[in-house]
């Protein structure tokens, strides 16, 4: 009798901030080692060598830093708490944070301010605006 069940196995990795980092750095490392060793080894008597080498030494120290350049970057993130409604502002990146006005403990979600037990709803004004 065939087994009419779907396997459910775990999903494979994604390529995430993770990966690409480490995929960039990889990558750089690769294209600035082989300009170093063309540059070195057929640089010395013929141009040839120093045409292709230098390039890859350049491309080999920029191209990490364009791969990564959207890790860089962080939105700011303006809302009022949901406890309190005072006005708050915080980057993107913080995960959790304390209201300056009832110290309680709320979470950015989605690029929204989100009471950190779960069990109160938010405020009706706890719109948030990102900049």
């Amino acid at each position: 009798m065939a087994d009419n069940e779907t396997q459910s196995g775990k999903p494979g990795p994604k390529f995430d901030s993770a990966y690409g980092f480490s995929f960039s750095i990889a990558l750089g490392l690769i294209l600035f080692i082989a300009g170093l060793i063309i540059s070195l080894t057929l640089g010395q008597g013929n141009s040839i060598g120093l045409i292709f080498g230098i390039p890859l030494l350049v491309i080999g120290i920029v191209l990490p830093l364009f791969m990564m350049r959207d890790v860089f970057k962080h939105n700011e993130v303006s809302g009022v708490c949901p406890y309190c409604s005072a006005p708050i502002k915080t980057s993107d990146a913080t995960i959790r944070l304390n209201c300056p006005a009832c110290n309680r403990v709320i979470v950015v979600r989605d690029e929204k301010l989100v009471a950190a037990d779960g069990n109160q709803e938010p405020s009706a004004g706890s719109q948030v605006r990102v900049e």
